[in-house]
């Protein structure tokens, strides 16, 4: 007779659930370091697009603050604890801290390398919870990826327009 794993509550797997679970608290603590990357940079940024920045900044961190919020809830329905500490949060996270000072253009490419690197995080943890029969986490998951694949659009474009702009400027006052 063979038995079977043990199952949560909400009836998955339990094998899947600490697989998920450390991958989920990756993702909070990278998000974490997101949102005080971009209060940090609304506070101290620089630059003669700054004013442009202040605009699109809030949403950044209110996307950070709500995708920290919804992953801790489902850590926690996967009978996980999400990290809480600032010292937790620092050893997880893959995204550098900075210290806010920055000029727009860094400021702009930061947040396109820490977007790109929470989608391949996000697709990873995607296709395990789709292995695992995760719905709701996948589901969540996919959510958040909507927005930032948008933003990446959104970045890639203002970055490749700077480019073109100071390359051509730099031509004609030459």
């Amino acid at each position: 007779m063979t038995s079977m794993n043990p199952t949560l509550s909400n009836q998955l797997d339990r094998t899947w659930a600490d697989r998920l679970v450390p991958a989920i608290s990756s993702l909070i603590a990278d998000f974490e370091v997101l949102r005080f990357n971009v209060r940090g940079t609304l506070w101290n940024g620089w630059g003669e697009q700054y004013p442009a920045l202040v605009e699109l900044l809030p949403n950044y961190l209110q996307h950070a603050a709500s995708a920290v919020d919804m992953l801790a809830r489902r850590v926690r329905c996967l009978e996980g604890h999400p990290p809480t500490t600032m010292e937790e949060m620092m050893e997880m996270a893959r995204i550098a801290a900075h210290d806010g000072t920055i000029h727009h253009r860094a400021c702009m490419k930061s947040l396109r390398e820490a977007l790109s690197h929470l989608l391949r995080a996000e697709r990873e943890v995607l296709t395990m919870a789709q292995h695992a029969g995760d719905e709701v986490t996948a589901q969540a998951i996919t959510g958040l990826m909507q927005f930032q694949e948008e933003a990446l659009w959104h970045l890639r474009s203002s970055l490749r327009r700077t480019a073109f702009e100071s390359e051509y400027l730099h031509r004609d006052s030459a």
